[in-house]
């Protein structure tokens, strides 16, 4: 069978663009493969291959947080450097979110898990604290609320940590982490006047799909600042007569 290229432009991590042969190579056999080549090239650039072999999220060799591809395609496209971060779990979300936050606090349960990511941290407040006490809003949270969000993803009940953070402060955007399997906390918070925006997808060293949500509160709408990011692996730029005003 004749061998056909499969060509595409890609953006690079400078904005711009290349052929996709000179970032990825795999050669168009069938439509099966074509869509598989793509599909595994997608994976490989966000980092998928080389956190399953490390065992942790990583992208570009840097750490990366375990939230889905589209909430973190979202996240990366707007400017959040003047927001505050209240973090429920620690990781590699931690170690990538104190450089896209102003401030970051970080509340982990699991000692060991505290002494390996304290190392690596410059300025966030990072706390170690029972779960027990973390259940039973045993912590003190002074931020204004209105440049703040909050990610609840701590290895603990959760609902009971969303209901004691709901009863202290109203943050603009709370995220859920695997809010499929929290459905209980997803409505506690959308109670309170929140609009729930689940992003589905995959993450970095997982093979299901699952849900990543933001909630925003409709009591006090904050528009967050589009700052440019560059758009996902493999996506294609398009200029459209059906766009122009």
């Amino acid at each position: 069978m004749r061998k056909i290229k499969f060509l595409s432009e890609v953006y690079d991590k400078s904005g711009n663009t290349e052929n996709l042969e000179r970032n990825i190579s795999f050669q168009k056999m069938t439509n099966q493969g074509a869509l598989l080549g793509s599909l595994h090239s997608s994976f490989q650039l966000r980092g998928f291959f080389d956190s399953a072999d490390l065992g942790q999220p990583i992208k570009d060799s840097q750490p990366f947080p375990l939230l889905t591809y589209s909430f973190m395609d979202f996240i990366e496209s707007h400017d959040t450097s003047d927001f505050s971060l209240i973090e429920f779990g620690s990781g590699n979300s931690t170690l990538y979110f104190e450089k896209k936050f102003k401030n970051l606090i970080s509340f982990e349960t699991n000692k060991e898990w505290y002494e390996k990511i304290k190392r690596q941290l410059i300025k966030t407040k990072y706390q170690l604290i029972e779960s027990v006490d973390l259940e039973d809003g045993k912590f003190e949270i002074n931020i204004n609320p209105e440049k703040t969000f909050v990610l609840i993803d701590a290895a603990c009940n959760r609902y009971k940590i969303t209901d004691c953070l709901l009863k202290k402060i109203k943050p603009n955007f709370i995220i859920l982490d695997n809010s499929e399997w929290y459905r209980n906390t997803a409505k506690l918070i959308i109670k309170e006047s929140y609009f729930e925006v689940p992003f589905w997808g995959y993450k970095n060293t997982e093979h299901w799909e699952s849900c990543t949500s933001l909630f925003i509160n409709l009591n006090n709408i904050l528009l967050l600042d589009n700052n440019n990011i560059l758009p996902p692996p493999l996506s294609r730029r398009i200029i459209s007569s059906w766009d122009q005003p």
